[in-house]
């Protein structure tokens, strides 16, 4: 997370530098003692990963976390060893952006259109005060994998879809515009994967606990009590989620620039380029 108090520049290139990055997240990793029945929830940032973590939580403990609980349960590699066990008698779910293959655990990638995610990242940037310039700027970087320090978005992707736990069919992609259309039916796979099953009415319960009006009033409750105190107040953590809306909120130059980079990839994922 970027320091407050520096300025904006000197903020946006130390959260942007992956050269220290990549040792601490070799050491992290090293560190980790994972054990055979802990699993991933795995992302590029932006792609919905945090709904995805409220709703699985919720349906594996049957408590609803807070923004300020989900880091711890949901935790991330460096905070996992006092997360909640809720996969089998050990298992933790473990949340992570990075590429860094722990081997062949079961892993939960949630993916999301390149053109929305770099919508969501570029607000997100606003927010945390980052100051990343034009939204054409911000697409540069992007496509070039300079915009955040977890590189380019499709080196991301097929990291992961090439990873040990890939491999071996222990990996689980969860598009998130499947979840927004058909959200019971996307996480109840994402849970049978994990070797959890639950009812149709548990899983509407949980849904109904995590649409985007809840998850905005829990945003608004965690931020009343400090959470992401030094945040912009003006631009939310919790978007609209909307599904296609890049279509109307870039330029045709835009989304030329993301497709001509990262449209091999997207239509692999079943994402049509125009």
């Amino acid at each position: 997370m970027p320091v407050p108090n520096l300025p904006p520049t000197i903020r946006r290139l130390r959260f942007r530098d992956r050269s220290v990055r990549r040792a601490v997240v070799w050491l992290r990793y090293k560190r980790a003692r994972l054990n055979p029945e802990d699993a991933f929830l795995v992302s590029y940032p932006r792609s919905g990963t945090t709904w995805l973590r409220f709703l699985m939580f919720e349906a594996l403990t049957g408590t609803s976390p807070t923004f300020g609980h989900i880091r711890e349960a949901v935790a991330s590699i460096n905070r996992h060893h006092e997360a909640a066990t809720v996969l089998g008698q050990w298992g933790r779910l473990v949340q992570s952006h990075e590429t860094y293959d722990a081997g062949d655990h079961r892993v939960v990638y949630a993916v999301r259109d390149a053109r929305s995610v770099a919508l969501s990242e570029y607000r997100w940037q606003i927010r945390l005060g980052l100051e990343p310039g034009s939204l054409d700027r911000f697409i540069g970087d992007f496509v070039r994998g300079r915009s955040n320090p977890w590189g380019a978005w499709d080196k991301h992707v097929n990291f992961w879809l090439e990873s040990e736990s890939a491999k071996h069919n222990h990996l689980h992609l969860v598009k998130f515009e499947d979840l927004r259309g058909a959200t019971l039916e996307t996480l109840r796979t994402a849970l049978v994967f994990l070797g959890q099953d639950r009812s149709d009415d548990e899983l509407q319960t949980v849904i109904d606990n995590n649409t985007v009006e809840r998850m905005r009033q829990k945003e608004d409750q965690a931020t009343q009590q400090g959470w992401r105190a030094n945040a912009r107040r003006d631009t939310r953590f919790v978007n609209q989620g909307a599904v296609g809306g890049w279509r109307t909120q870039l330029s045709d130059s835009q989304r030329a620039t993301i497709e001509s980079r990262f449209g091999a990839t997207l239509q692999s994922l079943g994402y049509p380029t125009v």
